[in-house]
């Protein structure tokens, strides 16, 4: 006993526990993935409610809303419009816009304001940021020419019963490849989430849809 004790780890313990410290860091490191890939998950099917969400406020109030994606935080949150000019139901995102402003949906006599979209109060569409880990790799809507993958990108919903096409992909920080689209259709106010990235010529191909 005193003998092995003074000698130390054989060279073939020695790489027994390489090998078991090996295959112990790669579990931890497939369990890191698997629950960043849940993540993902859930978070693009809680995209997709609000987006069904928004649908029917848009159709029930009478009002356009549009959804807010912030790259940048990786966050995003529901707007209303807050003047019922029509003629401002149709700006381009971003054009007369102060933000701020909180408006009540179920308010239908207020009077209009001159900013064009606030804040919705429903609690459904306060602002959510993604676990971390998780971020908004791109958006692509109908009135973009190309996807964006900084700053700020809008969703618009209309009270005539249709919302932009859209595609908004979420993945894990460090890893492209494992990601989900979440596909706005505009006719059904719905969404499906769907595995992986799908481009631009993904998004061309259904703008019929």
């Amino acid at each position: 006993m005193r003998r092995r004790s003074e000698t130390g780890f054989t060279l073939i313990e020695l790489m027994v526990v390489m090998a078991v410290m090996a295959v112990i860091t790669a579990a931890v490191v497939v369990g890191i993935g698997n629950i960043r890939g849940a993540n993902v998950q859930t978070e693009a099917g809680q995209l997709g409610v609000a987006v069904r969400y928004l649908y029917n406020l848009s159709v029930l109030n009478g009002r356009n809303y549009r959804l807010v994606l912030d790259l940048e935080s990786g966050s995003w949150w529901g707007e209303a419009q807050e003047s019922r000019d029509p003629c401002k139901a149709f700006l381009l995102p971003g054009e007369g816009q102060e933000d701020g402003k909180e408006v009540d949906e179920d308010d239908e006599d207020a009077a209009p304001k001159a900013s064009n979209f606030a804040a919705a109060k429903s609690k459904l569409l306060k602002k959510k940021k993604l676990p971390k880990g998780i971020v908004i790799r791109s958006v692509m809507t109908s009135h973009q020419g190309e996807p964006t993958t900084t700053g700020q990108a809008h969703i618009n919903f209309f009270p005539n019963g249709t919302v932009e096409r859209a595609f908004v992909v979420l993945s894990v920080a460090d890893d492209e490849e494992d990601a989900m689209t979440v596909e706005v259709l505009p006719l059904q106010g719905s969404a499906r989430v769907l595995d992986g990235e799908l481009d631009v010529r993904d998004f061309m191909d259904g703008e019929g849809l």
